[in-house]
């Protein structure tokens, strides 16, 4: 939702007229006069659009068509478009103008919702624009149908949007061709069905005159203008996917073609698989045909790049078909709906993330907060005349009164020099540590013991404050190095790394006070350098570590401290545990694997003798406790000069503590406190 106008004299003669200042269920609506009325209104220009803007009620069912379209803040206005609204003058971009154009009728006037004109974005603290995104779920609901407007044709989009439609039409597109493909049935549609029914098909119940290279051909040819298509800038924002979500009945348009939205992906998705098709059939000839030129070779390489199912199209209706199927979509979960929608959406590993642009960083939550479900539970309301921080810092609140675990993505320490209190999640820069599991309702740790959800309270108060009952561990009396990637091959900072967690753990067990026993050694040494998380190789899901994570550090010894290793074999050999065997090749892959997630972590000692890991900012002096409810320990530092009740922590990030993640702590030691946490 961009506006560039830099004009307000319009908007102060339109807006007054129609006035929006609360949440009621009331709009905007305009009216686009037909061409007839434009042409007898003999005193204004000749492709004047004529609107008129209205008031309606939508508990009323007004009838209209919600208009989905985007545009950039550096968008001109046209001179040479006249766009009258009750009246006025009003300037518009060429593709304000062109959207206008396109749904304007004949004949007899059409009603739609358009935000750029049905919403006053220069409203003084943006309170209508809060009231009225707000209520944009409520508007898509209520309108019969959604226009997504791409933009005007270009780059042969005239052409994409007509196979597309061809598809549709030859019904090419059921489950069948998508959901259940086999390279047979690719084979099937390219050397029987494309070509007799496909392009230039003859009269009904004959076969058409394409044969399978010249419709080869013919599809390969429009890989650029579908590549175009699906990578318009409508698909790269984020308000494009909200207003796809609600949308329940789209129709895609492209200059004058248009296509139902689920045919339109429908489409796109079969059409992708039938390139992709014709694509590995010509790598496979020319790979076995010797005759084939390099030259041809490296086309057809370079022709990867054209693969639409990873273009911003597909991508993001295919978010908008999880969010439309069932209430066990990842964008529908029961359990605090818009925190599973803004965690799954900007905590996730990179690899799975939508990049979507978002001009505003606060709508980095409204706008997902307009497909959430619980808003009014939590008391969260739109308002664009706060600052982000403190957006951020509100949601963050209503969340942590729900569930502890939102406290694993806060910001912590790294945010001292910013006004964003340590225990809120900064959407924009989420802090996700490696055993974050999201929303799933699976939990690898369980530190809280018999303290359980049952007993979190979060308390909020002023200054940006909340009080947390918490189980105090221990102070941190040592930290190691930050773990980071080696990249030059040698591993000289994973041996520094284990090495560390070694020292650290020879030096605890080698107190009479110790919380552990030398026999656990084995274990532990293996647990704590990967945070006792590995991937499961059946759903590659992380779960917590195992005997092969055990299996793999003793392997990744061997290699890289091969003197250590080759004692350690010695010593079995005469112990008749096993045979002689080869040295190791190089370190266990899977457990080197597990170490990168740690990566940006420190070993620490704590005053009592635990040892574990860390963020990469914790200190000694923090205090190392877990929160009632909560599956992991947390690092916390007071901070200024207050002393008992008066006493605030800042928060520093989620711990891994070997020996007490599955409550043993708190079943015996509990020392219970609340902290007052800024």
């Amino acid at each position: 939702m961009v506006e560039t106008d830099p004009d307000l004299a319009w908007r102060q003669h339109l807006y007054l007229q129609t006035r929006l200042k609360e949440k009621n269920g009331r709009i905007r609506l305009l009216t686009i006069q037909p061409r007839q009325y434009t042409a007898s209104r003999l005193e204004a220009p000749p492709h004047t659009i004529h609107c008129f803007l209205r008031l309606a009620e939508l508990k009323e069912h007004p009838q209209f068509t919600a208009i989905s379209h985007r545009w950039q803040a550096t968008d001109a206005v046209d001179e040479s478009k006249s766009l009258l609204v009750n009246g006025a003058p009003v300037p518009a971009s060429t593709g304000l103008f062109e959207v206008l154009r396109h749904v304007q009728k004949e004949a007899e006037p059409i009603v739609v919702w358009i935000d750029a004109i049905c919403i006053n974005h220069r409203d003084e603290n943006e309170r209508e624009k809060s009231v009225q995104v707000s209520q944009l779920a409520q508007i898509f609901a209520t309108a019969e149908k959604t226009l997504i407007w791409l933009g005007a044709p270009a780059d042969k989009s005239d052409e994409a949007m007509k196979v597309l439609r061809r598809l549709t039409e030859e019904q090419l597109t059921l489950s069948a061709y998508v959901a259940n493909w086999t390279p047979q049935l690719g084979h099937q549609l390219v050397q029987n069905i494309l070509p007799s029914r496909f392009l230039n098909p003859g009269p009904a119940g004959s076969a058409g005159n394409k044969e399978p290279l010249e419709l080869q051909k013919e599809l390969e040819s429009l890989r650029a203008p579908l590549k175009a298509l699906m990578e318009r800038d409508y698909w790269m924002e984020l308000w494009s996917l909200v207003e796809l979500c609600l949308s329940h009945k789209g129709l895609v348009v492209c200059g004058s073609h248009g296509l139902p939205l689920d045919h339109f992906y429908s489409a796109a998705r079969a059409l992708d698989h039938i390139i992709n098709h014709l694509t590995y059939s010509k790598w496979l000839a020319s790979a076995t045909d010797p005759t084939t030129p390099n030259a041809q070779a490296a086309v057809l390489s370079g022709e990867e790049v054209s693969n639409l199912s990873q273009s911003p199209a597909l991508r993001i209706l295919g978010r908008r078909e999880d969010y439309r199927k069932d209430a066990d979509s990842w964008l529908k979960s029961p359990d605090n709906p818009l925190f599973t929608l803004l965690s799954r959406f900007y905590a996730a590993p990179a690899e799975k993330q939508l990049p979507l642009r978002i001009s505003n960083a606060r709508d980095r939550v409204y706008a997902l907060a307009c497909l959430a479900t619980d808003i009014t539970e939590l008391g969260i309301t739109v308002d664009y005349s706060k600052d982000v921080d403190q957006v951020y810092a509100e949601t963050s609140a209503a969340f942590i009164q729900k569930h502890p675990r939102v406290l694993q993505l806060a910001r912590g320490t790294l945010a001292a020099g910013d006004t964003l209190t340590s225990w809120a999640i900064d959407w924009e820069n989420v802090r996700s540590p490696p055993s974050y599991l999201g929303v799933s309702s699976e939990r690898p740790f369980n530190a809280c013991g018999p303290a359980d959800i049952r007993y979190y309270r979060a308390d909020i108060g002023t200054a940006n404050q909340i009080s947390l009952k918490v189980g105090i561990v221990d102070k941190v009396e040592e930290v190691g190095t930050s773990y980071e990637l080696d990249e030059s091959g040698h591993h000289d900072r994973q041996r520094a790394y284990l090495s560390e967690i070694k020292r650290f753990w020879e030096d605890s067990t080698a107190s009479i006070s110790s919380p552990y026993f030398a026999e656990q050694a084995a274990v532990a040494l293996a647990k704590i350098p990967v945070g006792d998380v590995e991937t499961s190789l059946a759903s590659n899901a992380f779960t917590r570590a195992s005997s092969a994570t055990v299996g793999g550090y003793k392997r990744t010894i061997e290699a890289l401290f091969p003197a250590e290793g080759d004692a350690v074999a010695a010593q079995e050999e005469e112990e008749g545990q096993q045979e002689p065997k080869p040295a190791p090749s190089g370190p266990d892959a899977p457990y080197i694997a597990a170490m990168a997630r740690m990566a940006r972590r420190r070993p620490f000692r704590s005053h009592n003798g635990y040892v574990g890991l860390g963020p990469a900012d914790l200190a000694v002096g923090d205090t190392v406790g877990i929160p009632y409810g909560s599956p992991v320990p947390f690092a916390f530092r007071r901070v200024g000069e207050g002393k008992g009740d008066d006493a605030v922590c800042r928060l520093v990030g989620e711990v891994y503590v070997f020996g007490i993640m599955d409550g043993e702590f708190m079943k015996v030691h509990r020392q219970e406190t609340v902290l007052r946490i800024v």
